[in-house]
């Protein structure tokens, strides 16, 4: 399978494997909804070279199929190795996506068109193409000295991103679907809410008011209020307008209680991994509300005054997490907003103390 897709796959695997030996579900009530984002253009472009030069390649590299590249061959190729029989969607949000297909997946469920779905996005666009692109407008990260320093949210000396390949693939259920198959949750969706500033085909919008709308709305229907917010995991780009935009947002939209939430931006670690950024992300609020830890943001050394709030920097700390909030941002203005709350009753508890290694294979299958 092409890159992002195979990846997509083995994740819906293992994270429904994960909890059990055999998944227990119908396959008439699961969906999925996985993104891609923009598909695989590097792919695309591979083909079309050899297509101009078809002596040099077989057949059947002259004649591809195109729809591996498309942007739902993640959900099609999950659903085929799954056997599901509900609904399939490959949304696409820029680098909001993983976070739409979330709130998507959660939406079948809420209406009843599904009890589970596996839900999520990844990328892998380490392509000359898209790089140039970035480089094109100016958001990749200027690297002087050591590569893991480059990217710095919220930092003086940010200067951009660097691109990532990855993603991840969350399993959503009904709650009494759930308690059925003997599955503690890790977090409960809450609400989100999606919208879009649509001021540019690819900066932000600077004025902070139409994010800070899209948060109360995302909270109003989380049923949650804003003192509950204990961790806001950022879009975090370490881009010059980004970082004070979500930053003024954030305040805009909490008020008082701003002042004592933890905001944590992931992107240092792992890269921005474009399309599969919001799910990763999304993945390592859940983990933060399983672990009532605050994630550090690295690289946070020197915090610009446009970003006024607790931007978490060292090494992270523990901390009470009632509820976390995650935000994606993508280009040409996809906005996105998750709530999570720490769900009731039974639930997973934190990395064994027993030698395994816990902590990877939970990201792995989550």
């Amino acid at each position: 399978m092409p890159p992002g897709v195979a990846e997509a796959v083995a994740a819906a695997e293992d994270a429904l494997l994960f909890d059990r030996g055999e998944p227990t579900f119908d396959p008439e009530r699961a969906a999925a909804a996985i993104g891609l984002s923009k598909g695989h253009l590097g792919l695309l472009a591979r083909w079309c070279d050899r297509i101009d030069r078809p002596r040099d390649f077989p057949q059947a590299e002259t004649n591809p199929d195109w729809t591996e590249a498309w942007p739902d061959a993640a959900a099609r190729a999950a659903t085929r190795s799954l056997g599901l029989r509900g609904p399939s969607l490959g949304p696409i949000a820029a680098c909001a996506t993983g976070v739409v297909a979330v709130l998507r997946a959660a939406e079948l469920i809420r209406r009843g068109d599904c009890d589970l779905a596996i839900a999520g996005a990844t990328d892998a666009s380490l392509d000359p193409l898209v790089l140039g692109a970035f480089d094109r407008m100016r958001v990749l990260a200027r690297v002087g000295g050591d590569p893991k320093e480059a990217v710095r949210p919220w930092d003086r000396r940010r200067s951009g991103f660097l691109v990532g390949e990855g993603g991840a693939v969350l399993v959503l259920e009904r709650e009494e679907h759930a308690r059925a198959r003997g599955v503690l949750p890790y977090a409960e969706v809450a609400g989100g809410a999606l919208g879009s500033d649509a001021g540019h085909e690819t900066n932000l919008d600077p004025d902070p008011r139409r994010l800070a709308a899209l948060i109360v709305e995302a909270i109003r229907r989380g049923g949650i209020d804003p003192n509950e917010v204990d961790l806001v995991n950022v879009h975090g780009t370490a881009t010059l307008v980004n970082d004070p935009l979500e930053c003024r947002a954030i305040r805009l939209a909490l008020g008082s209680a701003a002042d004592a939430v933890s905001c944590s931006a992931n992107k240092p670690q792992i890269g921005h991994l474009l399309g599969g950024a919001g799910a990763a992300e999304l993945a390592i609020a859940c983990l933060s509300l399983r672990d009532q830890f605050a994630p550090p943001t690295l690289n946070l050394t020197d915090p610009d005054p446009a970003c006024d709030l607790d931007g978490t920097p060292g090494i992270g700390r523990p901390r009470t997490i009632r509820v976390a909030l995650k935000l994606s941002l993508g280009f040409g203005g996809h906005l996105a907003a998750a709530v999570l709350r720490l769900p009731d009753g039974p639930r997973r508890s934190g990395p064994s103390q027993d030698g395994r290694d816990r902590d990877r294979e939970e990201v792995r299958g989550v």
